[in-house]
């Protein structure tokens, strides 16, 4: 395998890697909140003790809060889309690299490899700059005084 395919095929592992971490965590945290903010009136109203009508629903509440705040801050689901739409721009080139179609049709073999490394770079220097649109800046983060 050549330097160019074996980058891009690295580079498609690193994207597929990414979207899948993002996807669990968008999941796992959308669960989570689910399960606490249905669990904890349930357990005020119906719970007996303390424990169960305070404390449980109050914790609840608490993570239910901490992982609507994470998927709002850190964007999981905006990440996975993107990792996720790399990872396809740049299974798309592999394949017409591979089938020597598109822009590789009448290329030369030095011709092509340069071409798919040159593209590959670029999607991967794209989704770097939608990376960083989801970076919150510190004016997004500011709260307003009354």
């Amino acid at each position: 395998m050549n330097a160019a395919r074996e980058y891009s095929t690295e580079q498609v592992e690193h994207f597929k890697k990414k979207a899948n971490h993002n996807k669990r965590e968008s999941l796992w945290c959308f669960r989570i909140t689910m399960i606490s903010t249905l669990s904890a009136p349930l357990l005020v109203s119906l719970g007996e003790g303390v424990f169960l009508a305070k404390v449980l629903p109050s914790i609840l509440s608490a993570v239910a809060a901490f992982c609507t705040a994470w998927l709002q801050l850190r964007k999981p689901n905006e990440l996975w889309s993107t990792y996720r739409n790399a990872q396809r721009q740049i299974e798309v080139q592999i394949t017409h690299f591979d089938f020597n179609v598109a822009e590789y049709r009448e290329l030369g073999a030095e011709k092509c490899n340069e071409l798919l490394a040159l593209n590959v770079s670029q999607l991967v220097l794209d989704t770097n700059n939608q990376w960083l649109k989801n970076v919150p800046k510190p004016s997004n983060l500011k709260i307003e005084k009354p």
